[in-house]
């Protein structure tokens, strides 16, 4: 099983890659993210804010599809909806799309399995290097966010 989410970032003003996030409001830049079980990262992707969740999932599956041969499912947020995304899924890596859904739109309830990925965005938000995007390029910044989960594994063992 893989978990697939994504989470906007600020941009400094030396940063290469700036897009608008019209939800925020703001320029920004986005990570997604794709982690197992453990939590730990199986993919990175950063793009600028203007890519859609969709969008930038695909493009990190078509990066990563090598990695992901053993994976049956993709679980994720209620952003990936829809027939196109779960095709060109199926097609790239040749799994099932499962999006978690919200029952009530004013209650909170802990969607099911989807704390795996929210939980590693909180493991890099510990990280005080990653609140900004101050690189020139966002493989620069892909290989930073990679640090908090060094630092989690150092822990672990």
């Amino acid at each position: 099983m893989l978990a697939i989410g994504s989470k906007s970032i600020k941009n400094a003003f030396t940063a290469g890659g700036k897009g608008y996030d019209a939800g925020k409001k703001n320029i920004r830049g986005k990570v997604r993210l794709a982690v197992g079980i453990l939590g730990l990262p199986h993919g990175i992707h950063a793009t600028t804010a203007d890519f859609t969740g969709r969008d930038g999932a695909i493009e990190l599956a078509v990066i990563n599809a090598g990695k992901y041969e053993s994976v049956k499912t993709v679980l994720a947020d209620s952003a990936y909806t829809g027939e196109s995304f779960a095709e060109a899924i199926k097609g790239l890596i040749d799994a099932k799309v499962e999006v978690a859904r919200r029952n009530e739109a004013h209650m909170y309830n802990v969607l099911p399995k989807r704390w795996i990925v929210e939980r590693s965005f909180g493991w890099a938000d510990n990280c005080r290097r990653l609140w900004k995007v101050c690189e020139r390029h966002l493989s620069t910044f892909c290989q930073m966010f990679v640090l908090p989960f060094i630092s989690v594994l150092l822990r672990r063992y």
